[in-house]
């Protein structure tokens, strides 16, 4: 009888030490390697990464825990998603809309960056060379500061482009990304002006000062805005077509139209007008 007993008191500690050590593997932890969005909109293209976010934790990360010369998931866990709701163009070489597996392979030189359209997968599995969309290389620089944990950022956001960035530790790697905003917003301006006749200095103006923003076609530009100061000779219409007329090398038509301009933003007390045309009107007259 004892001896049952011992067995059963025996069985239940036995019972107890697993679901206990059961219990503290069902611990709820934080992740190693935390999961991480960025959402930025690039023009009119909305760009959205997913990604996992591993920590350098005292390690040698390129050329160690990332080796050289091999496939990176470029990130933790999952395989990092990069989704664009329109076409863009990455380093000069176009990539259609869509969501695609951020792969790189690391070297101590350049970077092979790689979008994939497998994007079932688990970090590299399932990668195939053949469902690569775009490939291309990239210089490896090192960051401006030591990032302990890795972070993929979109910045220097001008117009419609971006730099798309890498960092991790010491080191940091970039690459351009170009929405379609250009050809939207130059195929919106033939409508209105080419097909709908659309007579307005707003518009006139508008689209000269796109051109001129762009530094696209200052023919087409000066146009548009001698146009829009025709219709309505308002004192930024004609600041622009100054400018315009001064990147034409025309400059006496240029101090002129800043003349008025500066005379009409008086009269409206735009003052800040009125000094940026009279310093211009002094850079152009040491040009006649």
């Amino acid at each position: 009888m004892k001896k049952k007993n011992h067995q059963w008191t025996l069985g239940l500690v036995t019972s107890l030490v697993f679901t206990g050590f059961s219990g503290f593997a069902q611990l709820n932890l934080p992740e190693p390697s935390p999961s991480a969005t960025v959402q930025q909109k690039i023009g009119f293209t909305d760009v959205k990464i997913s990604y996992s976010r591993p920590a350098v934790k005292g390690r040698t990360t390129f050329g160690g825990l990332v080796p050289w010369g091999k496939l990176w998931r470029t990130g933790a866990s999952e395989a990092t998603i990069v989704t664009f709701s329109d076409p863009v163009t990455i380093a000069g070489k176009p990539l259609p809309a869509g969501s695609y597996s951020l792969f790189t392979i690391p070297a101590p030189q350049q970077w092979t960056i790689i979008f994939n359209k497998h994007v079932g997968g688990h970090g590299t599995d399932g990668y195939e060379e053949k469902n690569d969309v775009l490939r291309f290389t990239v210089k490896q620089d090192s960051s401006l500061r030591f990032y302990e944990t890795f972070t993929i950022e979109v910045q220097d956001l001008v117009h419609n482009q971006a730099n798309l960035y890498l960092n991790w530790a010491n080191t940091s790697v970039r690459f351009p990304v170009v929405s379609n905003a250009d050809e939207r917003i130059t195929a919106e301006i033939a409508d209105w002006i080419n097909v709908k006749k659309e007579n307005s200095p707003s518009l006139y103006y508008q689209a000269a000062l796109y051109y001129f923003d762009q530094q696209k076609d200052t023919r087409q530009a000066l146009e548009w805005a001698t146009k829009a100061v025709q219709l309505k000779p308002a004192f930024n219409y004609l600041h622009l077509q100054a400018k315009l007329l001064a990147q034409s090398g025309h400059f006496k038509g240029a101090i002129e139209a800043a003349r008025q301009s500066a005379q009409a933003a008086q009269q409206e007390k735009f003052l800040d007008y009125v000094t940026l045309n009279n310093r211009l009107i002094a850079e152009w007259e040491k040009k006649l």
